[in-house]
Parts: structure tokens; sequence; C-alpha cells
């Protein structure tokens, strides 16, 4: 009998913590969510493409709140659009909210299975981002004398294909396709520490990444809950293990030579990129000691590096060029500045100049505010259960955090859809407001916020200051006649202008 009484104590008191716990998420709510369907919970509402997803969340808030639910089956998907719980969250609560949605099992079926972004919060993503941060982006890189020979050589093939086009169309240009063809090629040096890229493997290379990136990114649902897409995109898997492939042709040769390089000619290796720490790097193997990098493991690391440098730093830069058309007195006013430190000799802006213009760092942030390059933060799965004011989050619930609603929140910013730099500099309702987020409040992040905030975004915000300074200073830009710029976005993960914009250019 007493092995019975056993069992039925043990199952009588599992039960009773069962109730007990489900009364008090009963008592202690989450977020609240529309209706669900039995078995799917909202997941319709997730499938939606990235054109409607946006739209579709921000009528959600103003039905539900800042903060509410949305189901996959019976996993609750808990969407944030303040700066005021997002702080709560990622900042108060950081280490809770630190982790990542698990990821696809085979690196087959995911680019970014071994990348800094996915890997579980911890011991080794904490080396990974170490690693990133310190041997490749940290700001003191950019100023070394081989970082700086690849960005001037990067701002001579930017000008270049500009004054071309100008010379080739009336002086007429569409800046972004020389954005994206130079700073691909500053990207991939940096990442594979080649100097003297053909410029058919920059367009190799840039086209695989952002055939992969616009696949995996298509519909929210394959980034948000990947095992559920297995089943809903089986098609578009297959596409992606064919791009893997692809992919591993091109990148794998390269890291190659550069391992070949590494062992016989270390001495000459003029720029240490991305590459060089990946291989030295040594991660846990699981039984005690540790182990290299695979090539693959390298490859998709490389993946990462890429597509998180190139796109986001291009539609950045985009934005900002084209407010700056868009607004001329903003455009005088910084020349005047970038002239008070250069004198009016035409020659490279150099970075360790950069500091000396604070409206240069004000029109930055201005345009990162009303334009932050990426819309979503990636999915964050919060490891216990934790109350953000009134709401239970629930042990692995998965979090979206949406940037551009605070940007823009009228009780934070005056006249927030006006590109205002001014609004950044002393005395402005931006004065100390910095791309690092505050302590005690959120105002914009569009770097993300918390443990898990973007290690990039110090060189990142060199590189805009850096090229946007040398092409205000070399040339003038006003709209082109006729062709008004339309500042409308384009729903992608990593957010371009709908219709990029037309340029006049000159050279006064």
């Amino acid at each position: 009998m007493a092995p019975i009484l056993l069992i039925f104590i043990f199952v009588t008191i599992s039960l009773a913590l069962h109730l007990n716990r489900r009364e008090r998420i009963r008592r202690i709510r989450l977020p609240p969510s529309p209706p669900t369907i039995p078995l799917l919970g909202n997941l319709l509402w997730l499938t939606k493409p990235f054109s409607q997803l946006e739209p579709t969340l921000h009528h959600l808030r103003a039905k539900y709140g800042p903060i509410f639910t949305l189901y996959v089956g019976a996993l609750p998907v808990i969407f944030i659009m303040d700066g005021d719980h997002i702080h709560r969250s990622l900042v108060e609560n950081g280490e809770v909210f630190a982790d990542r949605p698990r990821p696809v099992l085979g690196s087959d079926l995911n680019t970014n299975l071994h990348s800094i972004n996915n890997t579980p919060y911890g011991s080794l993503w904490r080396l990974l981002r170490r690693n990133l941060a310190s041997e490749v982006i940290h700001p003191c890189k950019a100023t070394t004398k081989s970082s700086s020979h690849v960005h001037r050589m990067t701002l001579d093939i930017l000008l270049n294909r500009l004054k071309n086009e100008a010379k080739a169309n009336g002086g007429v240009v569409i800046p972004i396709h020389s954005i994206r063809n130079s700073l691909s090629f500053l990207m991939i040096s940096l990442c594979f520490g080649i100097v003297n890229l053909d410029e058919q493997m920059v367009k190799q290379i840039q086209n695989v990444q952002w055939q992969l990136l616009f696949l995996v990114d298509k519909h929210f649902a394959l980034n948000l809950m990947p095992k559920v897409a297995l089943l809903l995109f089986l098609g578009r898997l297959r596409k992606l293990k064919q791009l893997r492939r692809a992919q591993k042709e091109l990148l794998i040769p390269l890291i190659r030579a550069r391992k070949q390089l590494a062992i016989h000619k270390r001495d000459q290796r003029h720029v240490i990129s991305y590459v060089d720490s990946l291989l030295e790097l040594r991660v846990p193997n699981g039984v005690g000691n540790v182990r290299e990098l695979s090539e693959e493991d390298i490859v998709s690391f490389c993946s990462e590096f890429l597509d998180a440098s190139i796109w986001s730093t291009c539609a950045g830069l985009e934005w900002i060029m084209a407010s700056l058309v868009k607004h001329q007195d903003v455009q005088k006013n910084l020349k005047k500045e970038i002239k008070g430190v250069v004198g009016d000799e035409k020659r490279e802006v150099h970075m360790d100049e950069l500091q000396r213009m604070p409206y240069l760092k004000a029109v930055i942030f201005e345009a990162l505010r009303r334009h932050p390059p990426a819309h979503f933060l990636i999915p964050h799965r919060v490891k216990q259960d934790v109350l953000v004011d009134e709401y239970l989050i629930p042990k692995d619930a998965v979090i979206n955090c949406l940037v551009t609603g605070m940007g823009l929140d009228g009780r934070v910013w005056e006249d927030p859809l006006k590109f205002k730099p001014e609004r950044f500099m002393a005395g402005g309702e931006g004065e100390g407001v910095d791309v690092q987020c505050g302590k005690s409040e959120i105002k914009m992040m569009p770097f993300g916020t918390g443990r898990r905030m973007c290690p990039g975004l110090d060189m990142a915000m060199i590189q805009l200051q850096y090229f946007v300074a040398n092409l205000v200073n070399e040339m003038e830009f006003k709209e082109v006649e006729g062709m008004e710029v339309d500042l409308s976005e384009k729903a992608e993960l990593f957010v371009p202008m709908k219709n990029p914009f037309h340029a006049q250019i000159s050279f006064a």
C-alpha cells in the first residue's frame, strides 16, 4: 500500500501545484490578446507579409494597449510597442529577457544557426560577442592605419561612382546604387581582409546574401517560430538550402585563402579581418575542452556580419542623404560646420576630426530617430516567469519589440514628424539622448537596448558620420526638378526608401 499512497500523494501535490499556478496566472493575467483560433492561436496574424505586419500591430496597439499577446498555438508571443515597457523588460529585467527563441536544428535550414544573435545567453554568447566587438568592430579599430586605408578606398569608390553616374546623366544620380556597391566592398573587405576585391566577386556575395535575407525575412513567422515555419514554408526552405550551398561555394575559398595567409605570411596581412579572429577563436566542445570553429561555423558568422553591416548601413546612409536633399537648410548648416573644421580644401574628412562636428552627429541622430534602419528587434525569449507592470510574461514566451513607435512619440518629441537636428543640440529635447539608450528611459533605440544591443553600434555611427561628412564636403546634393524626394518606407527587415531618391549633384 505504501507505494500506492506515495504515488497518490505525489499526484495530489502535483495537481495542486498545477492548479495553483493556473489560478496565479488567471489572477496575474498575460497581456491582452485578440480572440484565438483553437490549435492555431493567432498564427494567421503572424504569417502576414512584412508589408502588412507593422500596420496590423499598430492597429492592435490602438485596441489593446502598448503591450499585447498573439499566440502560436498555445505559445504566447508578446509584442511591446513603447519605450517604458521596453525599458522595464530589456533593461530592468535584462538577464531574464536576454535569451533567444531556439532555432531549427540543422544549419542548412537556418543561415544564422551558428550566429551571435541566435546563440543562447551565456558564456558562449559572451565569448562570441567579445571576439566581434574587441577584435573587429571596436571604434579604435576604425582609426588604425589598415582600417583607415580600407575606408579611404571605399570612399574613393563611392565618390567615383557618383561622379561617373552624374557625368553620364546630366548631373542626376540615384545614390543608393553607389552606396550599396561601395559599402558591400567595405564590409566584405573587413570580413575577409581582402583589399583588392574583384567587382564581380563583390556583386556575387552581395547577391547571395540579399537572396538569403529576403527569403528568410519575407514572412515574419520564419524568424519568429522556425519550427512552425518548417511546416508552413517547406518550399522556401528547399530554396534556402540551395542558396546556402551557393553561399558556401563563394565564401569557403576566401576563408581557406585567409587561413593560408595567416599560416605563411602573417606579417603581410594588411587588414586584420573578422575571419582572422574566427580562425583563432576556440569555443567549448561540450566535453570540457575547446575546439576550432568549422568552416561552416565561420561561413555562418561571416554571413551574419555581412547582413548586419551592409544592409543596415546602406539603409541608414540612404535616409540621411535623402533627408539632406529634402532639407537644404540642414545640408547648408552641416557644410558650414565641416568647412569650419577642415577648411575650404577639398580633402578627406578624417575620422579623428568627426568628434569636432556636433551638428553632424545631431543630423545622424535625427535621421535614425525618424527612419531607423530596422523597425523590429530580433526576437527575445524569457527564461523564467516575470512580471512587467501588472502583466505576467511566462517562461519561454517570445518577445518582439517595435522600434518606430518611440522615435515618433509626440509625448516625448516635439513635432516628431519634423526633421530637426537641432533637437539633439544643447537645449533641445534630445540633448543627452544617445543610441546606447539611457538608464532611466528610452526615447529612441535604432540599435536595440539591453544585453542584446547591437555590438556594432559605435562602429556604425563612426562610419555614417565619416561617409556623410565626406559626401557633403565633396559635393552639393539638390532635388531634381519634378522629382521630389519621397520619404515613404518599404517594409523590409532593414527598411529602405520605397522609392529611391534622385539627386542633382555638383562639385562646386
